[in-house]
């Protein structure tokens, strides 16, 4: 204590009280007082010291100065990197805390380097957790809430302290004594997230995904949209600049709308600590992560479920983790963490009709929900089933523990979704403008399809799919023995016969939503699913892995009879398929499940007859599932397929460096201007490229402004456009300045070459407009809602510039049938088009300038060039299947003078930028007349405007673009956006966590609730593991039985045997 106390001499020069000045010299010079007053500071000193908090607070500034001095040691002196030196630093900051904490705060004890190494790994992953809320959370502060970096660090240190204090206090440095860790749960745990991990980062090496070789795993729309959307989250975070919007593609978008889809998890802050280049490969390993984290907490609910007494969760953990369903789907990231969640939601539901408290499933669902709400509301619809399921398995039904259990279960569950509100409502806002708020219900109800072929997605080895053309198909591969497993569950008189009821009624419930098409549209959040079908598949293969794992665990006590019948049944059902090719699989796929079901069959026959030993059976079946699994996992990522790394950076690299040479790297940050690329290959490659575009695919697109494209002839969907289809016009109007093309000519799409990176040419729009001009009053009764593009483009035209004469007129019009080569003559000095009215399977497009073949999609605009002097171009129409002719195609001219004549007075007055940022933009704008300023920026309510500093209103042009009225002079114009719901979600989540943590203290201060003891009396002895009570006596029996030879376990095979059925290790 001496000791320690010296150490405190530091502490006296910020609490010593000094003495009065009015106190006499005399006072001084007596050694009575000199005495008194040493005496008293010292016992001031000890009390101090006793004081934990103040400790705390003294050695957390000692720990800083640590960390701060050593930085500038080590970037001065020895002049390391600087993330390198503030890494060490902060790692060289934690050791110390944990020295100084251990010593002098916590006075904390331990015996053995075993227990000192679990304590200080304990701290330090406290600190690691507690720093990346700290570092990232101002990120977010200051990012999305708009609050000042110093006020964000200076709000979060408080939180962090806090934290810190209370993970040391009760978690690391506890004075109680620790419940004993239950290794085997433990090492399931580890190993359910280990062996999942390191099997997909296996078959990842394998396919030669970097740095294993130059491949990437994002495939279909990871590629198209989630690399994108990660890039420019990358940049965001890198930049510090606004979470709320984004002008990345489609013109400007909501960002946190499209952060509350598809960027939410908060794994996925991770990318910042990769450079640009690597953020494909910083995805690759954020799915890594998320399965193994899926095979966590599966193995962490089947260990529960087991007691931690077997290893034989490991496997069904790994049935979920690498079955079909997620190594299918495995591309869709963001719905992963969520996934995860689903053993948890369970588990809490669980506890919950034990009359337990209901923070696992509150913090478990808030924690889906956040991270993505689409599968987040799947869990939320089967959590509702799920507790209906438990309480129909209940020893006792009772009225009034139902209505207890149903509000705890409601309050926590309005809980989850009220924390998680900071997303969901402007994500609920933002949908509400997109085409899936379109949706209706499916009519007539009908079957996707007749007969059970659905089922042989359960078959090994069957190919998983990761892209459909129709609404048919379903990952639903789980583990060959648990189609055997089923057929056991049914049987097993061990388990209530309520609850083997209520539970295959759930499960066949969740099937006939795979066929059914209005049970489909529910499940799928009311909406009609596109390309990847049954995306609810995780939940029906984990309700089956429950019902298989409690099958098993009583495999000691079923009938021989019981075994072959379990057997027999999916046999019967993979050699009918394999005869008749029912679900039209592969002959490998029927063969192996034929094989292992007979392999699987035979050892429980074997077993069950007493000629195995109960410990050889256990560790067969084991190897058995675990190859199984593991195998199809490799095989799995295999078929999914990989994509070329370099051919996408490549062309990165190329318009970052053209662009720089072209604009400046620091003179361009107020100038704003639009660049897309000239290729199909990525959806959203312009965003990914770091430009600001007019392409956008996206879930939450407005579908304001994909109709705008259609009636401006540009190829555009739901969800999506394309850079195909622009005129002249529509490339200055949407300010599109430059195009990134591999094409070699001096001139694309009426616009000069003026740089080249590789094999990449950039080409250069002159006539690109800013993002706002001034135009014509009759602007506000332009509209897009047509089918004539040109129509379209000449009104525009008249309204905004007040010119009587159409710009663009129709030449001639071609019947075009099926093989069919057109001749079109290119006037001199004039831009040409060809509209395509209906899409056919292929049109490919000759002129001076390129050769191109458009399949599928391609009834949309195609702009044929301007040339000097006479030319020709051709077109070659092919029909689809079955298609019947002929096809129209119209090509319209516009004559160079007089469109040049249109764009000088569209470009007399133009919004001059001078402040621009993502959410944020200022500028001036001299306006000649009174008019409105039309800006190439999609309406939404959002915005808020201010011309010369006072509030104004802004309205929609053209069905989705904005304009604001101006008076005639010098204006100053101001737009900010806001998500619509932000602050009110804000608010709802704020108010919900103080709930839940009230509710917590609540329960927490008074245990478990009187109420609720009837409620536990109904569950407390009821074992959900072996649906039956739990007794003394049954467990005596259990021992007993295991202690019989084989022999009598073969006599007794015909009796069943009360007990748990526990599994007790392999």
């Amino acid at each position: 204590m001496d000791a320690k106390i010296r150490v405190w001499t530091l502490f006296l020069f910020c609490v010593k009280i000094k003495a009065s000045k009015k106190r006499s010299a005399a006072d001084h010079k007596n050694p009575l007082y000199r005495k008194s007053k040493e005496g008293n500071m010292a016992e001031f000193i000890k009390k101090l010291y006793r004081n934990q908090g103040i400790r705390y607070i003294f050695f957390g500034g000692c720990t800083t100065f640590v960390n701060l001095g050593s930085y500038a040691l080590l970037r001065t002196v020895l002049g390391v990197d600087m993330t390198l030196a503030n890494v060490l630093a902060i790692f060289l900051s934690i050791l110390f805390a944990y020295a100084v904490n251990k010593q002098f705060v916590f006075e904390s004890r331990t015996h053995g380097v075993r227990e000192l190494a679990v304590e200080m790994g304990s701290f330090i992953g406290m600190r690691l957790s507690t720093m990346f809320i700290e570092v990232f959370g101002v990120v977010f502060l200051s990012c999305l809430f708009g609050i000042p970096e110093v006020g964000s660090k200076l709000a979060l240190q408080v939180v962090v302290l806090v934290l810190n204090y209370i993970f040391s206090k009760v978690f690391v440095f506890s004075e109680k004594e620790k419940a004993p860790v239950n290794p085997v749960k433990r090492n399931c745990c580890i190993l359910g997230f280990a062996i999942p991990a390191l099997t997909i980062a296996l078959a990842f090496a394998v396919n030669q995904v970097f740095p294993f070789g130059d491949h990437g795993v994002l495939i279909i729309d990871s590629l198209h949209q989630y690399l994108p959307f990660f890039t420019e989250f990358h940049e965001k975070l890198e930049q510090g600049s606004s979470l709320r919007y984004s002008f990345g593609g489609g013109l400007g978008f909501n960002f946190w709308a499209t952060y509350a889809y598809y960027l939410a998890s908060p794994l996925n802050f991770l990318i910042v600590l990769f450079p640009k280049r690597n953020v494909m490969d910083a995805m690759a390993l954020l799915i890594v992560l998320k399965i193994g984290l899926c095979g966590l907490t599966s193995a962490w609910y089947f260990s529960t479920k087991s007691k931690g007494q077997t290893y034989m969760p490991l496997v069904f953990s790994l049935m979920f983790s690498l079955g079909s369903f997620i190594i299918g789907y495995y591309f869709n990231l963001m719905w992963l963490d969520s996934i995860a969640m689903l053993p948890l939601v369970m588990m809490g539901i669980e506890q919950i009709l034990k009359g337990e408290r209901g923070s696992l499933f509150c913090i478990s669902l808030f924690y889906a929900l956040y991270c993505n709400y689409y599968i987040g509301f799947m869990l939320c619809l089967f959590s509702c089933l799920y507790f209906v399921v438990l309480w129909i398995s209940a020893r006792e039904i009772k009225i009034k523990n139902i209505i207890t259990s149903a509000v705890n279960f409601g309050w926590h569950a309005l809980l989850a979704g009220g924390m998680a509100a900071v997303v969901l409502l402007p994500a609920y806002v933002a949908l509400g403008v997109t085409e899936s708020a379109e949706n209706s219900f499916p009519s007539p109800i009908k079957l996707f399809v007749n007969n059970l072929s659905q089922l042989t997605s359960q078959f090994a080895f069957c190919e998983p799919i990761n892209i459909a053309d129709d609404q048919i198909g379903v990952n639903a591969f789980c583990g060959t023995v648990t189609l055997i497993l089923a057929v056991l569950y049914l049987l097993d008189k061990n388990i209530k016969l309520r609850e083997r009821i209520a539970k295959t009624a759930l499960l066949v419930l969740l099937y006939a939503s795979f066929d059914v098409n209005v049970l489909n549209y529910i499940w799928h959040g009311f909406h009609v699913q596109n390309g990847l079908p049954n995306r609810f598949a995780f939940i029906y293969i984990f309700l089956m892995l429950t019902m298989a794992f409690d099958a098993w665990r009583h495999m000691h006590k079923f009938k021989v009879w019981q075994v072959l019948l379990a057997m027999a049944a999916p046999l019967a059902f993979a050699i009918y398929s394999a005869v008749t090719g029912l679900g039209e699989r592969e002959l490998y796929t029927y063969g192996i499940t034929i094989g292992l079901l007979i392999l699987y069959g035979m050892a429980m026959l074997i077993y069950r007859l007493g000629k195995m030993h109960r410990e050889v059976f256990r560790s067969l079946f084991f190897f058995l599932a675990a190859v199984e699994m593991v195998s199809y996992a490799i095989f799995g990522v295999f078929c999914n397929g990989t994509v070329g790394r370099s051919t996408y950076l490549n062309e990165q690299i190329a318009y970052e460096k053209t662009t720089e040479r072209q604009e400046g790297r620091q003179g361009n940050q107020d100038n704003f201007y639009r660049s897309e690329i000239d290729s199909n290959r990525m959806r959203d490659e312009n965003m990914f490229l770091g430009a600001d575009g007019v392409v956008l695919f996206s879930s939450t697109m407005p579908a304001a402004t994909v109709d705008m494209c259609k009636g401006l002839g540009i190829e555009a969907r739901t969800n999506k456009n394309g850079y195909n289809g622009f005129t002249k016009l529509v490339n200055d109007i949407f300010g599109v300045k430059y195009v990134l093309s591999s094409r070699g000519t001096d001139q694309l799409y009426q616009m000069e070459k003026v740089d080249q990176e590789g094999d990449m040419n950039l080409y250069k729009n002159s006539g690109a407009l800013s993002l706002g001009f001034m135009v014509k009053d009759d602007i506000i009764d332009w509209t897009t809602d047509s089918t004539d593009h040109f129509e379209v483009q000449n009104d525009f035209v008249t309204m905004a510039t007040g010119m009587d004469e159409d710009l663009f007129e129709l030449e001639e019009t071609i019947d075009m049938e099926d093989g069919g080569t057109y001749t079109i003559v290119l006037p001199a000095g004039k831009q040409v088009y060809l509209d395509v009215t209906s899409s056919v399977s292929s049109i490919e497009i000759t002129t001076p300038d390129y050769t191109r073949t458009y399949d599928t999609y391609n009834d949309h605009l195609y702009d044929l060039g301007c040339f000097d002097a006479i030319d020709n171009a051709t077109v070659t129409c092919t029909f689809k299947e079955n298609q019947s002719g002929p096809v129209t195609a119209e090509v319209w001219t516009c004559d160079q003078e007089l469109y040049q004549q249109v764009h000088d007075e569209l470009a007399k007055s133009q919004l001059q930028l001078t402040k621009f940022e993502d959410g944020k933009f200022e500028g001036t704008v001299e306006a000649a007349e009174d008019g409105v300023l039309m800006l190439s920026l999609p309406y939404d309510e959002g915005w808020s405007v201010k011309i010369d500093g006072e509030d104004d209103d802004y309205y929609m042009i053209g069905d989705a673009l904005t304009g604001v009225d101006v008076t005639e002079g010098t204006h100053t114009i101001t737009f900010e956006y806001t998500p619509e719901g932000l602050w009110k979600g804000t608010w709802i989540s704020l108010i919900c966590v103080a709930l839940y943590l009230l509710t917590s203290a609540i329960w927490i201060r008074k245990g478990k609730k009187p109420e609720l003891s009837s409620a536990s009396d109904a569950f407390e002895e009821y074992d959900f593991e072996n649906g039956q009570a739990e007794k003394d006596a049954d467990e005596k029996d259990e021992t007993a039985e295991e202690t019989v030879s084989a022999d009598q376990a073969d006599a007794d095979t015909g009796d069943i045997q009360e007990g748990d059925g526990e599994d007790h290790g392999i």
